[in-house]
Formats: C-alpha cells, structure tokens, sequence
C-alpha cells in the first residue's frame, strides 16, 4: 500500500499530493477555488499543531488525483465548533462512486470512507464545507489522506440479481428488527422533524443555551412571560396543524424532540428536578402531538436526547476531570453525583415516554456522547445502552426509576427498557447501541451507491439550523420545492428515507416561507407517489445528479435528476424472463416509445429530461423486477 498525503495551503500555488510524507497543512499551498473564509490556525482547537478552520458557510476544494482502477481508503479527522455545527468532506467526479460523510461532533472523529476509482479521470474534487445553525461557529479539518488498498474491477450489471440481505446484527444484548417490522418505514420514504422547544423563545437555534454559557437558572426564564419576547409562548401550539401540513406535503410519519439537550421536556415527568412543560404550562406537548398524529394518519416518532446540560456532572463524570466547556464547570468531587443524577433522570423519562402515549414508532436518540466528546458507543459505560444494567455501575439508578426484566429481575439498561415496552419501535443508533437503522445527518448531497448493508435515513434541516431562527422566514435561506424534490429523489433511488426538519417559533407556528415549499412538493408527490412510497431503490447503482432508478412489482421507475439531457436512454440489461410491456410517464401516463434489445436492455427515446427537474420514467415488465433471494 501506498498513501497519498494531502496537506492544506498557506499560500501562493495549487493545491497537489505529496506521497510518502508526513501531513502538514504548512507542505501545501491554498488552492485559489475556496469559497468563504478558510483559515489554517494553532491553538487548543487545533487537531496537531496547525488545522484548516472552516467558517459557517464556507467551502474548501482541492483537486486530487487518484489512480484509475483502484480502491482508495480516505480518512480525514474532523470536528466542529459546537454539536449544532455540521463539517462535510465531499469526494465527487466519481459518478456513483462518489462518497460523502459528514460529522456534528464537538471533538475530533476520525471518518474513514473506501473511495472507487474506476477507468475515468483520475483527477476528483474534495470538498469540504461547514454550516451552522447561529453563523458564528464553524469546523476544523486535518490529518487527510488517501491510502489506495488496491486495483478496483468494476463488474457491469448483467441481468438483475437479488440485492445483498440487510445484515440484522445483535449489540449489547439487543437484536436489530428483522426485516418485516422496518417495512413500514421503507414504504413512507418522507417523514418531518420538529425541533421545538425552549429555545425557540430566545430564536437563537437549539444550542443556544450551550453556545453563550448561560447558566440554567437564567436560561429557565424563557419558559416565563417575564422573558418579554424571548418568552417560549406556545400560544398557538396547535399539533394538527402541523400534522395537516405534513400530509399535505406528502409526508408518512413524524418525529418531534420531546426533550432536547438543554432539559426541557416537553412532556410530564415525575423526576424530582426535571423542568417540564406541565409545570410552566400545564400542558403535555407531547401528549396532544401523538394524538394529533394519530388522528391524520402518520406514524409517530419522538426525538430523546440523553445529556442534559443543566447538569455541571456531563462534563465532569467521574468528579475528577472536568472537560472544557462554556458554563464555566471545574473540577468538583460533587459531580459525580450531578452525573448520577442527570442518568437517573434519563432512565426515568425514557420510561415515562415508552409507557404514556401509546404505540411510539420511532425512537430518535441523539447526545449519546460525554462532555461534547468522543462517540456515542464511548459513553455507552456510562449510560448503559443496551439490554442491562450492571449492578456495579459506578452511576447507579435508583430502583424506583429502575425497570427490572419480569423473568430473571435483571435491571434494564436503556434499550432493554425501550423493548419492553415498545417491541416494535425502531431505533436509531445515537445512544450507543448499533440501532436498527443508520443517520446520514445534514445538508450535504446524497450521493454514491444503493445503500444495502443497512437502512438510512437522512435527516437535514429545510433552513440553518434545526430549532427556530429568523433565518427560516427569509425565502431565499430555505430551500426550495425544487431542491427538497431533488434531495427526496436523491434518497429513493438509493433505498434510503428523508426526514425533513422544521423549527416553530416560540407561539408554535411554522413560518409561511417554509410551508410554501413543502406544500408544492407534496402537490408533485401526488404526482408522482407510485414511483416514491413502497418503492426500493435499485435495481442499479444511481450516477450522481444524472440518474437512478428504483422499483416496485414488476416496475422499474427511471429517474432523471435534472443533470442527464440527452434525448434517449439506455437502462442495463434486464432478465430474460422480463419482457417490456410499456413504458410511460410518471405523473401524466404520457406513453414513452421504448425498444429492448435481443440483450435485454431496453432503450427509452425521446425521453429529454428537464434540465434541474426531477423526470420519472415507468417502465413495466412481464415479471416481477426483484429476482427472489
């Protein structure tokens, strides 16, 4: 093996590759085509000695040259300024090999991506960009490197073969669902987010307690009148109405936070120091949004975070080492047991939150990491995420918010506890335990192959941020019906979900510039629907912003993603047992003349694409697309 070391510029010429020498960011020049503000800064922030800082809104991008026929390992060391953040690396000029991988941690995390080059050009970008939900923070980037591991074969499709079994894995003590309890959630494709909650008073984005330091006493008065206009109102919470919206945009299910990071549940909890929405409002939030989901027919999800920053001990578990951070926390002995207490408190709404409200759908775990460092899976010790609890946890659970496993009366660690109660759920991995499905976070492009190995869902934000800003009522910081289409394409044709965030403000409304564009989406959804929901994607790898396909029975859905212009189109070879019956447009059953060779593969004529524009393109078989495994 043979690595190339790339190193980021001060000055002056291109960026190029450096082989066999050790990484600098001093060894090689900035490349001209960065966009925004790039710095390369020494600090505490910095990964080893000198890193690239990426500020919000900011794009880097550097030519690469790799090896044609070959298999490379990128690996690049990441972090943000603030979890709210989110840092991007991008490998494109790959067609369906493309990779992309994003990272909202708050402290160095190593990304590692296998990259195929296959007999194009070489020369590839690398693109790394950082976007921020308050525009003052951004992302530092260092130690990247290509590794190429060998030649690439790139085998052209032959026929359609049964697609690789989803790999159904068993972690902690806990199984993932099998395959006929994620069925559901593959059919529904499009889901809403909703990140509601204190800090939708203050209008900040969801960090905004963490980002200015402020202590949680003073951040509590947000839930009181006596905040004036940062008051977190709710006056005009009304859940069918964002339930309403969501149908009418074509979406299946929803997922709202119950509790975010900064502890305010949006639900009854009888913990003794919990700060909850039925003690500043008298209300249950997230009673009256389950009922609302209920009634218009969508499955229902619920956000849980697991830290709570109203506890000095997240950053200080053992009492020994505090961890920096901006509440300005030190090292005290006292919180080991401020630790103790904010688990127990976990341990105490999670089951509040399975057991209340009926049939929970989806559990959306996030904040599995401590202190804003490492991973989920490193903090899993503390938290105990999976099936049990052990008995010589140093941060033990009181029994009275302990659940016990009713055969051998083992105390259940968090995810035992969730099966208990809710044996259907899915889970996302975010609490240390594998999950039943994988995250793609942000807002970078979906791009590369058919995700197989597993289910993924993407989950961005519809404007900066995910809680409530005045960004979300400026139209041209929203995105637009035409992109959230292209994104939503982008996610079917590779069998993966888009969970679509909105932030309320603080009386509960959803601004107008970000109903528009869902409304005009689910318009075309009801198009074009047959070719989105029940369908998977494949039956062949998608070329990024040209092309893809996915399928249902006995039809393949073509789509054109707004880069492919040319007037005919040639799909792989099919099975010879799958004979062309037609072929047609999706949305107006407009017939499309087609041809299928003695081969198998079948050609479409005058298809000419909209350029920008997301084209469907039905073309039906005499049998069943997916071959039987």
């Amino acid at each position: 093996m043979w690595a190339l070391l790339l190193g980021l510029p001060l000055s002056g010429v291109q960026a190029q590759i450096v082989e066999n020498v050790p990484y600098d960011f001093e060894r090689i020049e900035k490349n001209p085509t960065v966009i925004g503000r790039v710095s390369y800064e020494a600090g505490d922030a910095a990964f080893r000695g000198r890193s690239m800082r990426l500020y919000p809104g900011s794009r880097a991008e550097f030519g690469v040259t790799l090896e044609p026929w070959s298999t490379y390992e990128l690996t690049v060391m990441l972090r943000t300024e603030s979890g709210e953040d989110l840092v991007t690396v991008e490998v494109s000029g790959l067609g369906a090999n493309n990779v992309t991988a994003s990272s909202a941690l708050a402290d160095w995390t190593e990304i590692r991506r296998t990259v195929h080059v296959s007999g194009q050009p070489g020369r590839i970008a690398l693109t790394f960009t950082s976007s921020s939900a308050s525009g003052e923070t951004g992302a530092w980037v260092d130690e990247i490197s290509f590794v190429r591991m060998g030649p690439f074969h790139e085998v052209p499709p032959r026929g359609i073969k049964p697609l690789p079994a989803r790999k159904i894995l068993t972690d902690r003590g806990i199984t993932m669902q099998p395959d006929e309890k994620m069925t559901w959630m593959q059919d529904a494709k499009f889901g809403m987010f909703i990140h509601w909650g204190l800090y939708s008073g203050p209008g900040k984005g969801e960090w905004y307690m963490e980002r200015s330091g402020m202590d949680p006493e003073t951040y509590r008065q947000f839930a009181y009148r006596t905040s004036g206009d940062s008051y977190f109102d709710a006056g005009s919470f009304d859940p069918s109405e964002w339930a309403a919206l969501a149908v009418a945009a074509g979406m299946k299910y929803m997922n709202m936070t119950a509790q975010h990071h900064d502890g305010y549940a949006l639900f009854e909890s009888h913990y003794p120091n919990a700060f909850t929405s039925k003690q500043t409002h008298n209300r249950d939030f997230v009673k009256e949004y389950v009922e609302a989901c209920r009634a218009a027919g969508l499955r229902v999800g619920l956000y849980k975070t697991l830290i709570n920053w109203r506890y000095p001990g997240y950053y200080d578990v053992t009492g020994t080492d505090c961890k920096p951070n901006r509440f300005g926390y030190v090292t005290d002995p006292a919180h080991k047991e401020s630790a103790r207490m904010m688990k127990e408190e976990l341990y105490c709404q999670v089951r509040e939150l399975m057991t209340r409200y009926g049939r929970i759908d989806q559990l959306f775990w996030d904040g599995g990491w401590l202190a804003q460092q490492g991973s989920d899976a490193d903090a899993a010790f503390f938290w105990e995420s999976g099936r049990w609890m052990d008995p010589e946890n140093e941060w033990p659970v009181r029994s009275c918010y302990c659940d016990y496993d009713e055969e051998s009366g083992r105390p259940l660690g968090l995810m035992g506890m969730v099966r208990k109660y809710q044996p259907d759920i899915l889970v996302n991995p975010r609490c240390g335990w594998y999950g039943d499905y994988k995250c793609e976070e942000g807002g970078a492009p979906v791009t590369g192959p058919v995700r197989t190995e597993s289910i993924y869902e993407k989950c961005m934000s519809v404007g900066p941020g995910w809680g409530y800003t005045k960004a979300l009522e400026d139209p041209q910081r929203v995105l637009s019906a035409q992109r959230i289409k292209r994104m939503l394409s982008d996610c079917v044709v590779r069998n993966m979900n888009l969970l679509l965030n909105v932030g309320p403000d603080r009386f509960g409304n959803i601004p107008e510039t970000v109903q528009r564009p869902l409304l005009e989406t689910g318009k075309w959804l009801g198009k074009v629907g047959e070719a989105v929901y029940g369908t998977r994607g494949g039956p062949w790898d998608p070329v990024d912003g040209e092309y893809g396909y996915a399928y249902k029975g006995n039809v393949i859905y073509v789509y054109f993603l707004g880069g492919y212009e040319a007037a005919d189109f040639t799909l792989p070879p099919v099975n010879a047992d799958q004979k062309l019956v037609r072929a047609r447009r999706v949305g107006t059953d407009e017939p499309v003349e087609a041809v299928q060779r003695g081969s198998g593969a079948i050609t479409l004529r005058g298809v000419s694409p909209v350029r920008d524009e997301i084209t469907i393109i039905a073309v039906e078989l005499s049998a069943p697309v997916m071959p039987q495994r």
